[in-house]
């Protein structure tokens, strides 16, 4: 449990309650004495991890009492509780949950004998959670014994129920599956790549989540020394996210990957083509899954390198003000590059088989621009009569990997001087396109870079 602290975290409002203070213990030994109308404060909320909803059945009860550990729960009557919930704001500091009140609003023919036996059973499931979690404190209240005869006694001739309480107390992956699901979300944070923009990303994901109800831990990768992660090792998380960050792959000297021992899943947010993340991919360590902004990347990871990965882009921003929008008409964030005339120069200076290869790649992504480059890379060595298995072809694919940002890089050019031509003016920003050759038309206006959240303006 955490520490507790002197803030209401949550309200039970009923018609003939009288005001009392209800403790850890008494929610945890009794479910009927939180009956009724239930509020909970919008901090607890988060701060506990909100609703499990790996549970079939009272959620609201098991909420209550993570916030019971942590906060004040009070039961009101209704009159005392219209009170509270006036001086305490409640409609933008508290959240209503469902009336908890058995059977009502349901006639008995609504209850047929299938339906109840559905919701006892999933009951006692989550009364088998309770019990493995709180097991040592039932045991410091010499009530865990009776407990466990007592579910048993209501299991009696359910050999699955029977089976499903032991692994509970015994705390398998069958009970960290529901008990993760109510521990924090842990974000890496401190990227600068792209003008800032990967952690503009963690920061809008962990504020989204927060909204959500759930609890967000931050480790700042700019701020915090590497050291520091030893102390999350062991811990339980819900998720371990990051934006393109090479923290996954880190190990300790053992060389055993510092996530492994981190339980729970991690994704990594990949922006770029996989094949430029070679050596992220190559590695895999315990459950770490790759999230990408293109569908066909998510396809090219898991074939060729059996690696799961899911198609999920970044949110964007929802409440953006126009107020100190610039007027400009038209305006482009990236890079300047120069395009794949000078490296492809360079290799067929060094290797004559290798320039061939190459050129023909060129020449075949732009003729066919539907293909995906690991396509039409595939389809130029097939004309050359080259049969590769996948490791041989995924080493080739990433010696050529700059072919993807060249060809970007020349149709960038190449938009940005038709814009030019027809007198639009295009504004730039950064360092890079000093070196831009049409530098000095007077189309081209270049302005410092601009990070993260203040590229929107």
């Amino acid at each position: 449990m955490e520490e507790k602290t002197e803030l209401t975290g949550a309200i039970c409002i009923g018609e003939n309650y009288l005001k009392a203070e209800l403790s850890f213990e008494e929610i945890l030994l009794d479910e009927r004495l939180v009956q009724g109308d239930i509020w909970v404060l919008k901090e607890a909320f988060r701060a506990v991890g909100g609703l499990n909803y790996r549970l079939m059945a009272k959620r609201e009860y098991e909420l209550l009492i993570r916030i019971a550990g942590a906060y004040k729960v009070l039961l009101l009557n209704r009159e005392d509780g219209i009170r509270f919930l006036q001086q305490e704001n409640a409609d933008e500091a508290w959240i209503q949950l469902k009336t908890v009140m058995p059977g009502a609003g349901e006639t008995q023919a609504e209850k047929t004998a299938g339906k109840e036996a559905g919701e006892i059973e999933e009951g006692l499931k989550t009364d088998c959670y309770l019990l493995g979690r709180y097991r040592q404190e039932l045991t410091a209240m010499n009530v865990f014994d009776d407990a466990v005869l007592g579910i048993l006694s209501s299991c009696a001739q359910k050999e699955a129920l029977t089976e499903y309480l032991k692994k509970m107390i015994a705390q398998t992956d069958a009970f960290y599956y529901i008990y993760d699901c109510t521990q924090p979300v842990l974000i890496y944070t401190g990227c600068d790549l792209c003008y800032n923009i990967l952690d503009t990303f963690s920061a809008q994901l962990g504020n989204a989540l927060e909204k959500l109800g759930q609890k967000v831990m931050y480790f700042n990768l700019a701020k915090q020394s590497f050291k520091e992660i030893s102390s999350y090792a062991k811990r339980r998380f819900k998720a371990v996210i990051g934006m393109q960050t090479n923290m996954f792959y880190a190990k300790w000297e053992t060389g055993r990957f510092v996530h492994d021992d981190m339980p729970g899943p991690k994704y990594n947010f990949l922006f770029d083509h996989p094949i430029m993340l070679k050596n992220y991919l190559d590695q895999k360590p315990y459950r770490l899954y790759s999230l990408t902004p293109d569908g066909n990347y998510a396809k090219f990871i898991e074939k060729y390198f059996e690696s799961p990965a899911r198609f999920l882009p970044p949110g964007g921003e929802d409440d953006f003000s126009e107020a100190n929008r610039k007027d400009y008409e038209v305006v482009f964030l990236g890079s300047y590059g120069e395009g794949p005339l000078e490296n492809l120069k360079f290799v067929r200076k060094t290797d004559r088989q290798r320039g061939y290869l190459v050129n023909r790649y060129i020449l075949y992504m732009r003729k066919y621009l539907e293909k995906t480059p690991e396509q039409a890379f595939e389809e130029v060595l097939t004309s050359f009569g080259r049969t590769c298995s996948k490791k041989e072809l995924i080493a080739l694919f990433h010696q050529e990997r700059w072919v993807i940002t060249e060809l970007a890089n020349y149709y960038r050019n190449k938009l940005i001087k038709i814009l030019l031509e027809m007198g639009i003016a295009v504004h730039v920003f950064g360092k890079t396109w000093e070196k831009c050759p049409m530098q000095g038309h007077p189309g081209l206006i270049q302005h410092p870079a601009v990070y993260g959240k203040d590229a929107l303006n």
